[in-house]
């Protein structure tokens, strides 16, 4: 697993097969990424993250890298499952899907690269929250639970999977794209599957029954009902103009506009690169990805916001400019650092 935050395309042999044809050749990648959770005013951080460059053994011809944003309530241990879980479970599936008799991806239409996602991801979130309600992995999820929103990075494509109220923001070109909506409890279409199933909006705290605040969910048993962990997916076409991609949870977006963001992380990106030509150099570790998500995440608490502050800054420019040293693994909301488990084909369950 590469350390230095680059995920360049991996050598990996893969399985020869139609199945892998429509994806086209082992692409040339250059991502860098950065990552940082801080609990902010809060009394202990219940917010997770996970990146896992090359996270399954077909990311050769898929140039498949995974990221993921976990925003917990009432504890950390949801959280905390998901990231060490999650992408192990999207990386089954799409070993499921492509090695199965008749693949969903090619029956259907070449072009539905969202449809075949969807299928895929909605899978691999409905079995991690069946293990969380089961209680695997010491997991208490009577009450506790954590939203989810998860970006697989390929070469043509950036997909994205939300559940919860986290958001994905990208800079393009100097336009700035939001990505994913949020599944806030006062959104009508959802307003009204949770009254549906028995649950209870508070407009005033814009919260299901005075404590969720939101209406999509890993966990939390007792409100099972009307609280589900169904992804909304979104499937973006790369674009050579593409400079960076922020993933954060509702403690930046509460107090920091997705313009905003971004032009904190364009200031930072062209105060570094001025200072790596006026040395002649590159820049060292404080102009690394992670020091952007860091200080992103640290101007959203100055700005007033109350909640946890999770971050992560993918940038897709290979500027020598700006040396990225990203965190070679998951970071954990108790600041533990987990190696993940990645997807192969000796070890996935049929």
């Amino acid at each position: 697993m590469p350390t230095n935050g680059e995920a360049p395309a991996a050598e990996t042999a893969v399985p020869a097969g139609p199945s892998l044809l429509a994806w086209g050749a082992c692409p040339a990648l250059y991502v860098s990424y950065g990552l940082s959770a801080i609990k902010g005013r809060q009394p202990e951080l219940t917010g997770a993250l996970a990146a896992v460059p090359s996270f399954t053994v077909l990311s050769p011809p898929m140039g498949l890298d995974y990221f993921g944003v976990f925003d917990g309530h009432s504890g950390a241990e949801v959280a905390n499952y998901l990231t060490e879980r999650l992408h192990g479970a999207i990386s089954d599936q799409i070993l499921r899907e492509l090695l199965a008799e008749a693949p969903r991806f090619l029956h259907g239409s070449q072009g539905d690269v969202e449809g075949w996602w969807r299928a895929v991801m909605a899978d691999a979130f409905q079995r991690v929250d069946a293990e969380v309600l089961q209680g695997l992995g010491g997991v208490d999820a009577a009450v506790a639970g954590a939203t989810a929103l998860v970006a697989l990075v390929l070469e043509q494509h950036v997909v994205l999977a939300n559940c919860g109220v986290s958001r994905a923001v990208i800079s393009r070109g100097g336009e700035i794209l939001q990505l994913t909506a949020e599944h806030r409890p006062n959104r009508p279409d959802e307003k009204q599957r949770v009254e549906n199933g028995g649950g209870r909006v508070d407009e005033s705290t814009n919260t299901v029954d005075e404590f969720l605040p939101t209406s999509r969910a890993f966990g939390s048993y007792l409100y099972k009902r009307y609280l589900i962990a169904e992804p909304e997916i979104t499937a973006v076409a790369r674009d050579p103009r593409d400079e960076f991609l922020i993933l954060a949870t509702a403690g930046l977006w509460d107090s920091v506009s997705p313009v905003e963001a971004c032009r904190v992380v364009e200031r930072k990106l062209r105060s570094r690169s001025r200072s790596a030509m006026a040395c002649g150099a590159a820049t060292d570790s404080r102009a690394s990805a992670t020091m952007l998500a860091k200080e992103l995440a640290q101007h959203a608490v100055r700005a007033g916001s109350t909640g946890n502050v999770s971050v992560i800054v993918v940038l897709f420019r290979d500027d020598p400019a700006v040396v990225a040293t990203a965190s070679p693994a998951p970071v954990l909301a108790s600041g533990r650092v987990q190696r993940p488990r990645r997807g192969c084909l000796s070890c996935c369950s049929p």
